[in-house]
């Protein structure tokens, strides 16, 4: 009896269930969306998993409104039914109308807005509170970092029509806190004040008008850490440590207070030094490149160098992916470290395939010749940063990188990756102008580096004014010889006026043509030698051309057919050709008037230039040049129109061009037989330009004259100042010099601001 009515109770349940089932499920006859404003129709029943005609059951409801939500676009969704009618009430979520960024200055407002885009708040989009809470908070850390520790962020938000939203965000910077005062405890070994010299984080020095010293950052501060603890250790105290830090704040947030705490420990010698390998260089060559001794104080420095000296060796034999272990033992006692270097060369690696990127404007052969690397060989980091060097020397490449990539499969193979970018190779120049002295100034030219990407030059350049009539073609092929044997012509035509540069009166019509060729001697060395002749035709003014000019046309008249030759020895370790940072260019040239031409000489010029790093960004350059010419033959005296001048950019900046040395009996600058110039300048990117490429600043010393055979110290003419140097988007370099003449003498011509345009390579 129970049993049956235990079925029967079984049986009622299963019918209510189907019934309110039955119920439940209906054929959709049609589907009401309300609530939208902006977001189409179509987006809603495109994210809906049924259409009119389904059969629809109440289990769906959940799965279609969390599909809705998912979308981001709605706050509120809502399901209903009038019979056989699917009701869905949505309320959108507002959108960002606009976005208002007042108060600030420090941080650009570009950069405000990049940063709530990547956070998904932009013009446009659903707006989502928490990402701009998040973005509120990141503005004014990034604001703290700086400094400014009285900033504040607020943002609010104002209704706009069509359910849109005004993002408004507030910024109160604050003024920059200060720092008051540096403190160092816990030193012994050395002085505080010598400790505060090494951090970038401290009170401004005297006549510091513009140092940021005292400008608090967080990032600063952790970088001088650093600096305290690398001078230690590299000073033999292994167990130097940073004991603690602590950074105050005046109440009125403004004023900085840091006090460092330190711990020196004891300082420690080097003790026993073994090196150990298993490659084929010997043991004394190992050795040789340790850079630490016995008994000398342990220096972290100079450990770095010898692990980069024995990694460098082996990488030079195709190991590329050597191992270095080092063992040191400590040995408190007698405070010394035995150190140990175990070097392991690994499998040696190749390069399978070097690929050329970026080169948009030249062929892949004009960077594969300058290579050393090569595909098929050992991989050696040497050759890589020599052919990253040789590259980057072209004058139409801006920047080069070199990454490798392994081989997939392999465990002995790389491949290459060369990315360049290069800068235009055109140089166009054309000027209209007017100058007292010269009257109406034209000239035009048109130079391309780098000729249909082959890596040729040719350029065509001509000139018109009162004092020069000029036209010149040149052509010149690199490697016209697979081997790097390179080859030129030049064609020329000028027209001198001598007396409207402020020079002799004289006039000089000259033509010709010379071949050049450029032998590689070594990857730093060059020769280079000419050929060419040249006609030329001197007049001269009776009554005003010099004395000197007119017995010269009496001993020798005034047409002279010359066959004329150049050799030089060139020696170049620049690690770029615009703007190099570190390196030398030494040439030594001799130019001559071979025997049967009509006047015979020779001219010996010496030009050299040093590059020295003082930081990443700041370069010393030291520049001199040396030029001393004879007459043979005939004639004992250089040609008067092959004399040297010195003045202006290139030689004496604050100095007018060409204005310093002998004068004629006229009184103006003659030229001499003798050129001597020097500069010193320190080269730095330009302040507060620093982004802009292509522009460098620099603040020099120049000094030097022209003299007859005979150096004279007390007759050089010295000059300080600024330059700036902006490579131009037509390729050509224009600078710009303002400088004051340091020992000017009476009848010296000076000139205060300076500027040239024309190439530098």
């Amino acid at each position: 009896m129970i049993k049956k009515t235990l079925q029967l109770s079984l049986a009622s349940c299963l019918l209510a269930t189907a019934q309110n089932a039955l119920a439940a499920s209906f054929v959709l006859q049609d589907i009401e969306i309300k609530g939208l404003e902006r977001v189409a129709a179509g987006t809603v029943l495109s994210n809906i998993s049924i259409k009119v005609g389904d059969r629809y059951d109440d289990r769906m409801s959940a799965k279609m409104v969390s599909a809705l939500y998912r979308t981001g676009l709605f706050e509120d969704i809502k399901l209903s039914k009038r019979g056989n009618i699917l009701i869905v009430n949505i309320k959108e979520r507002a959108a960002v109308g606009e976005i208002n960024i007042s108060g600030n200055h420090i941080i650009e407002s570009k950069a405000i807005l990049t940063a709530l885009k990547r956070s998904g708040v932009a013009k446009g989009r659903p707006l989502n509170k928490a990402a701009l809470a998040r973005i509120q908070k990141e503005i004014k850390q990034q604001y703290l970092a700086r400094g400014n520790y009285a900033a504040d962020v607020k943002t609010n938000l104002t209704k706009l029509s069509r359910n849109r939203l005004a993002v408004n965000i507030k910024i109160k910077e604050g003024k920059v806190a200060r720092i008051k005062r540096v403190s160092i405890s816990g030193n012994k070994a050395f002085p505080e004040s010598t400790l505060k010299a090494l951090l970038d984080t401290g009170i401004p020095r005297s006549f510091s008008f513009f140092s940021s010293r005292d400008k608090y950052s967080k990032q600063k501060l952790v970088g001088d850490l650093d600096k305290l603890t690398a001078f230690y250790k590299d000073r033999g105290y292994l167990h130097f440590e940073i004991s603690s830090t602590q950074v105050s704040l005046s109440k009125d947030k403004r004023s900085v207070f840091i006090n460092i705490n330190l711990h020196e420990g004891d300082q420690y010698r080097v003790g026993k030094i073994s090196v150990t390998s298993n490659s084929n260089t010997s043991q004394q060559e190992l050795r040789h490149l340790v850079h630490l001794k016995q008994g000398q104080v342990f220096s972290q420095q100079a450990l770095e160098k010898t692990r980069k000296s024995l990694k460098s060796q082996i990488g030079k034999q195709g190991f590329a992916f050597s191992t270095l272990r080092i063992i040191p033992q400590i040995d408190e006692v007698r405070k010394v470290v035995n150190l140990s270097f175990q070097l392991d060369k690994g499998q040696r690696t190749y390069v399978r395939r070097i690929n050329i990127r970026g080169n948009y404007r030249s062929k892949d052969e004009v960077f594969r010749r300058e290579m050393r690397q090569l595909e098929s060989s050992w991989f050696s980091k040497e050759k890589v940063e020599r052919s990253k060097i040789r590259i980057q020397r072209l004058p139409f490449v801006e920047s080069v990188n070199i990454t490798t990539s392994p081989v997939a499969g392999t465990r002995d193979q790389i491949d290459l990756d060369i990315t360049v970018k290069e800068r235009s190779s055109n140089q166009f120049t054309a000027a209209v102008g007017y100058s007292q002295n010269e009257g109406l100034l034209f000239s035009v030219g048109l130079s391309q580096n780098n000729f249909m990407g082959s890596g040729k030059s040719l350029s065509i350049s001509a000139e018109n004014s009162a004092s020069t009539k000029n036209l010149r073609i040149s052509y010149n092929n690199p490697y016209h010889t697979v081997d790097g044997i390179g080859r030129g012509f030049n064609i020329f035509y000028n027209k001198t006026n001598a007396d409207q540069a402020d020079i002799s009166d004289y006039q000089s019509d000259s033509y010709g043509a010379d071949v050049n060729y450029t032998i590689p001697l070594g990857e730093d060395d060059s020769l280079r030698f000419s050929v060419g002749g040249e006609h030329r035709k001197i007049k001269i003014s009776k009554t005003n051309s010099p004395k000197h000019i007119k017995q010269f046309i009496l001993d020798h008249g005034n047409n002279y057919d010359q066959l004329l030759g150049t050799l030089s020895y060139i020696h170049d370790t620049r690690n770029r050709s615009l703007f190099p940072t570190k390196g030398q260019r030494q040439s030594l040239a001799v130019d001559i008037g071979f025997p049967g031409s009509d006047l015979q000489f020779y001219k010996l010029k010496y030009r050299g230039t040093v590059y020295q790093p003082i930081t990443d960004d700041i370069t010393f350059a030291l520049k001199g040049h040396v030029s001393y010419g004879k007459g043979t033959g005939n004639s004992k005296e250089l040609p008067f129109y092959e004399n040297f001048y010195a003045g202006g950019i290139g030689s004496v900046r604050g100095f007018d061009h060409n204005s310093l040395g002998p004068k004629d009996s006229n009184g103006t600058p003659r030229g001499a037989n003798l050129k001597t110039t020097v500069t010193a300048e320190v080269q730095f990117p330009m302040p507060f330009l620093s982004d802009v490429k292509g522009l460098r600043a620099s603040a020099f010393v120049d000094g030097g004259n022209v003299f007859d055979d005979t150096f004279k110290a007390d007759e050089m003419r010295y000059s300080a100042g600024l330059s700036v140097t902006w490579m131009t988007p037509l390729g050509a370099p224009l600078t710009v010099s303002y400088s004051e003449p340091l020992n000017a003498k009476a009848g010296d011509e000076t000139s205060q601001v300076q500027f040239s345009l024309g190439a530098t390579f």
